[in-house]
């Protein structure tokens, strides 16, 4: 769900080629099936609740645990927009969070879900940062695994948002596939994300790739996200057309979210990297780095997988480094070159 996104988004169509995807060790470490009645579960989900346009101009009031707006049926989620007044707005919906009851650093999600039509409906899954580490929108970016709008029917979006890659300077990065029954049935849409990109797909059809590129204005995705799924109404994408009020009510359906980690992630060799010296290793306030390759960036990692630091040394084979604010604990220490690639980690102990 793009905030104050303009509708001059130039993204290309992606040509429907089946691409594999390679087998990874995952673990399902989050998930909700709907196997029950009510409200959505609130041990796994929160709502954004209000009605100020949410950066979009968006004309929908997001309401909190109501169930005309959200609720579980017959197996599945139901997300469902009204045309009513209330708050101040004349039309209701939900936004569903897993904001502090799901916060993940990289993985694989799918959603499976059939998706609302008609003029001014703005479906989306998508993913925002829980800590906003670099600042607000769109310093510590944003991920959207799914947007459709209704006026443009059976084509489905993938794209991400950061400092560098935005409407606001004509540099987003995005693309777009052909799902001609995204109304009528229910698809997979999914995204698989590392420390060095970002897959998005449709029924396992990989049609956009980012990769990492060295800093936060350009991957800011080394940090917590959460999940979002929603219907807005109108707005500067989804209301360009304006908004039909016949087609109301509109639902989204969501089958399962799942989420998947490799759990072994931020402690599993690297193939060819070199041998890394660090010394004094444990050590309270400065440490000395030094290989035999040239690097620019050394990131410092929890075992967790949580980037805790960067520090960026221009090209050189040595590096002193002040670890004085760090936390007491072990930590991985990941080597890059200029051009993002890991040459390398190796664990160190803080006093």
């Amino acid at each position: 769900m793009k905030q104050l996104k303009y509708l001059s988004i130039i993204i290309s169509i992606a040509v429907l080629i089946p691409v594999k995807i390679i087998a990874q060790t995952y673990d399902l470490v989050w998930s909700d099936e709907f196997e029950y009645t009510g409200l959505p579960d609130d041990s796994k989900w929160n709502y954004d609740v209000g009605g100020d346009g949410w950066g979009n101009n968006e004309l929908q009031f997001y309401t909190n645990a109501r169930t005309q707006n959200a609720r579980v049926e017959n197996g599945n989620l139901i997300i469902e927009a009204h045309k009513e007044s209330y708050g101040g707005n004349n039309y209701t919906s939900a936004r569903l969070i897993t904001k502090n009851k799901g916060d993940w650093l990289y993985g694989k999600i799918d959603v499976r879900a059939k998706l609302p039509g008609g003029t001014g409906s703005w479906p989306a899954v998508w993913m925002l940062p829980t800590d906003w580490a670099y600042g607000g929108w769109p310093a510590s970016g944003e991920i959207d695994i799914m947007e459709y709008v209704g006026y443009d029917k059976g084509v489905v979006h993938g794209t991400v948002h950061t400092e560098a890659y935005n409407h606001m300077l004509n540099t987003q990065k995005g693309s777009q596939i052909i799902v001609a029954d995204a109304e009528d049935a229910f698809h997979i849409y999914s995204m698989e994300w590392s420390e060095t990109k970002i897959y998005i797909f449709v029924d396992n059809i990989k049609y956009f790739t980012f990769y990492a590129q060295g800093d936060y204005k350009t991957w800011p995705f080394d940090q917590r996200f959460h999940l979002l799924l929603n219907i807005a109404v109108g707005g500067n994408w989804g209301g360009v057309n304006g908004v039909d009020d016949n087609i109301f009510p509109i639902r989204m359906e969501v089958d399962y979210v799942r989420v998947y980690q490799d759990k072994t992630l931020s402690l599993k060799p690297l193939e060819n990297t070199l041998s890394i010296d660090i010394f004094p290793n444990p050590s309270k306030d400065m440490i000395f780095v030094k290989t035999t390759k040239e690097f620019s960036q050394v990131d410092f990692y929890s075992l967790s997988g949580k980037r805790i630091k960067t520090y960026y040394n221009g090209l050189n084979k040595s590096a002193e480094i002040n670890i004085s604010t760090l936390q007491q604990g072990v930590y991985l220490l990941k080597l890059r070159t200029d051009k993002a690639e890991i040459i390398g980690q190796t664990k160190f102990i803080k006093k």
